[in-house]
């Protein structure tokens, strides 16, 4: 047991100084016990110290970590409140979803206005209502490996053996709270800290299936942690090949007997070097780089999937014209170059799903399914006995893009999770394996609603987290169809995604890269954080003036707009033309002077948006991986 974090800490805190210690079982008189100097974050573990008497300053069920302050201070995040999910592995170990997260400083430590920023953006980070939405963890069970690979460290003896807490069992690229937890590692506190993953966890136990059997369904996504971030502000890959909005999704089956069927899939952003950084536009700017320049990342990416998967199938859903267009043509040129060298293990598949299936006709995913079939029953899936002997093993895995890889991905990742639910349901003797017969739908459909739901829960999850609104389409996979009422609710969505994207994103990035550690702390140096000007006031502004203008010059053309009081028994002394001019004045001060101011401040707000909108300030380099290019001769490639 000493490898797994304790359940119950208590936390006495006295100034600067946080005494973190297990509950005691029994009658123990002393216990393994962490003290955290808050003045300067150093951590130091002692085997065996007395039991703390009195009331703790908190009770928590574990540490994420410490995070550094500008004045060399230290902040420490305690979990403080969370409620299970689910049960998972042999032992049903509990697993667990943050509702809230406490931040510990010393006294007076927020009086520094750089400090105070920082512990803004911390408490963002993990706050489930904010930025820390989808956070889980468990004490026993490591959230951050797929089944397959939790089966491949238990046959290793030194994985086996190592804490949970630890880069030789953890998955360094979903532990979400790796670089917070790392100070705590450093002193040997690794039962003081879970690993926690972010992301969406879901299980639907007890599900009927015939001749009386049952299973458990959980549905695992794990958010990547390397290039985490925002819908506009992390797009592409970065100069190490991770690419944005990174996820793995792993579908288990188990069963009251102990077996157990796992199928991975992933998304991630389009393996290029290039942007849409946000610009007040509805579709900001696209730039992608010149041919050969993306071939390094592209090439460090694949090679990470293949040695975390296996061979990959790569499916691109989409728009094969305007600027997508563009965007499928380089990625299509980078595929066919790579799958040129030996042993390649990529099969590119280009389908434009908004062409293939307009009109609702998501049927049509049926044409994409049969192209990819021989890979996917290649790759089979992860299946093991309840006695732990393993039968099958998955060999590959299939990686799903659109443009955000929310939407379009939801829908066929949903498709695709059916078709390997169908699969596992037969191997564990839960369906009829008969051709034709095994069709989830028509054999199980209450089993059937429930897949549907959790499978659109699971594309809401990860869709908030990265552009800050359900996922669109959903309605399709929460019911199988496409509604009038899903239109209006996607219009709603693309709607509350344009706010957020221009005017709040950038703070939510920032939060997200001090927590993930994309962001590091210098003490002593200046912090880049500033206050940025809002286009919200001059937009208002302008909006109610071309609102004002239109509205004169509809009264004026229906005849209800009157000249100016001054002037009215001047015109009946002057006659009709008195009269005409006076009314021009009107319209002119009343109607066109308001609208043309205020379309002058819309276009003027336009014309300098990416000045005005809401940025990040802690790693603005990482926003922009390749630049516009100036002139006809620059390295950057330009589509409106």
């Amino acid at each position: 047991m000493a490898r797994f974090p304790y359940t119950t800490l208590r936390i006495f805190q006295q100034g600067a100084q946080a005494v973190v210690q297990p509950v005691p079982e029994g009658n123990a008189s002393s216990v393994e016990t962490l003290v955290v100097d808050l003045a300067n974050g150093k951590s130091t573990v002692t085997p065996s110290q007395s039991v703390m008497r009195g009331t703790p300053t908190i009770e928590c069920l574990g540490l994420l970590g410490i995070s550094k302050l500008t004045t060399g201070a230290a902040a420490l995040v305690a979990i403080t409140e969370a409620r299970q999910v689910a049960a998972l592995g042999p032992n049903s170990s509990a697993v667990y979803e943050l509702v809230r997260a406490q931040v510990l400083t010393e006294p007076g430590a927020d009086k520094n206005s750089a400090n105070r920023q920082l512990l803004s953006l911390l408490k963002d980070a993990v706050d489930p209502a904010r930025s820390g939405r989808g956070i889980y963890f468990s004490h026993f069970y490591d959230l951050t490996q797929s089944s397959q690979r939790i089966a491949d460290r238990d046959a290793d003896p030194v994985a086996a053996a190592a804490p949970l807490a630890s880069p030789q069992r953890a998955d360094a690229r979903f532990w979400y709270n790796r670089t917070l937890a790392a100070s705590l590692l450093d002193a040997g506190a690794h039962r003081f800290t879970p690993p926690v993953m972010l992301g969406f966890l879901r299980q639907l136990p007890g599900l009927h299936f015939a001749g009386g059997k049952s299973a458990t369904l959980t549905l695992i996504a794990r958010r990547g942690v390397d290039r985490a971030g925002t819908r506009q502000w992390r797009r592409g890959c970065d100069s190490k090949g991770n690419v944005a909005n990174f996820v793995e999704t792993e579908e288990v089956v188990t069963t009251p007997a102990g077996d157990l069927a796992s199928y991975v899939q992933v998304r991630g952003s389009i393996p290029l070097l290039w942007t849409q950084l946000p610009n007040i536009k509805y579709k900001p700017t696209t730039v992608i780089a010149a041919p050969g320049q993306s071939v390094a990342v592209f090439d460090a990416h694949m090679a990470s999937l293949k040695a975390a998967y296996g061979d990959v199938v790569a499916i691109n859903l989409i728009n094969h014209k305007g600027t997508e267009g563009k965007l499928q043509v380089a990625f299509q040129a980078e595929a066919e170059r790579y799958t040129r060298t030996p042993g390649a293990g990529l099969h590119y598949i280009a389908f434009d799903f908004h062409h293939e299936c307009s009109k609702g006709r998501y049927d049509r995913i049926e044409l994409l399914m049969q192209k990819i079939a021989p890979d996917v029953n290649r790759q089979a899936f992860f299946l093991r006995r309840a006695g732990g002997e393993i039968v099958k093993r998955q060999a590959g895995a299939v990686r799903t893009n659109c443009i955000d890889c929310l939407d379009r991905t939801n829908v066929m990742q949903g498709v695709l999770g059916r078709k390997a639910l169908e699969a596992m349901l037969s191997a564990l003797g839960l369906m009829p394996s008969t051709p034709g017969a095994h069709s989830l739908p028509a054999t199980f459909p209450a089993v059937e609603k429930e897949f549907k739901i959790l499978w659109a829960d699971h594309g809401d999850g990860v869709s908030t987290q990265y552009a800050g609104t359900g996922a669109m389409k959903s309605g399709f996979t929460r019911t199988g169809k496409r509604t009038f009422g899903g239109v209006i609710d996607d219009g709603v969505k693309a709607v509350t995604r344009y706010y957020l994207n221009n005017f709040q994103d950038g703070r939510k990035q920032d939060a997200i890269d001090l927590v993930s550690g994309a962001y590091q702390v210098v003490p002593g140096s200046k912090l880049p954080l500033r206050p940025q000007p809002s286009p919200l006031i001059p937009i208002i502004l302008a909006l109610a003036m071309v609102a004002f203008g239109a509205h004169q010059a509809g009264q004026y053309m229906s005849g209800g707009l009157a000249p100016v009081a001054v002037g009215v028994a001047d015109a009946a002394a002057s006659g009709a033309e008195a009269v005409t001019q006076s009314q021009l004045a009107v319209v002119l001060v009343r109607a066109v002077l308001p609208l043309v101011l205020g379309l002058g401040l819309l276009a003027f707000v336009v014309q300098n948006g990416k000045h005005l909108v809401n940025k990040p300030l802690l790693c603005p380099h990482l926003a922009v991986t390749v630049q516009a290019a100036k002139t006809s001769s620059g390295k950057g490639g330009k589509q409106q």
